[in-house]
């Protein structure tokens, strides 16, 4: 009898030590999309600003600059909301793939307890 419980407390702590490790590489996985995320956005930036140095440094009068301007602008409003929607997306993912994991510990976490239960209910009679 005392090995059964030996044998699901085993189990229980590689179940939960399986989690972590699995909520950590979720975690690591997460951070590096959002950093590789942030280095794009910050590249667009230092490109958009390069543009605009490039189209006030070109434009033959005010008119040609405005119009260049907007249309810089509406391009890095395109790519903003793109980053955004990704992003958001990326976040969906993850909160989907955590979730996963919880259910899967509570589930887990529910068989342990019922199994516990029984043991003792075969040690009792």
């Amino acid at each position: 009898m005392q090995n059964e419980y030996l044998d699901m407390v085993n189990q229980y702590n590689e179940n939960v030590f399986a989690s972590f490790k699995r909520i950590g590489e979720l975690n690591m996985r997460t951070f590096e999309a959002l950093a590789a995320k942030q280095a794009k956005i910050m590249n667009d930036c230092l490109e958009s600003s390069a543009k605009q140095m490039e189209v006030m440094t070109t434009a033959k009068d005010v008119k040609d600059a405005l119009t260049a301007q907007s249309e810089l602008l509406k391009g890095c409003n395109e790519k903003f909301l793109a980053n955004l929607r990704e992003t958001a997306d990326m976040m969906t993912e993850a909160r989907e793939e955590f979730t996963g994991l919880v259910e899967e510990a509570v589930k887990y976490t529910s068989e342990s307890v019922e199994k516990a239960g029984e043991l003792a209910t075969n040690k009792a009679a």
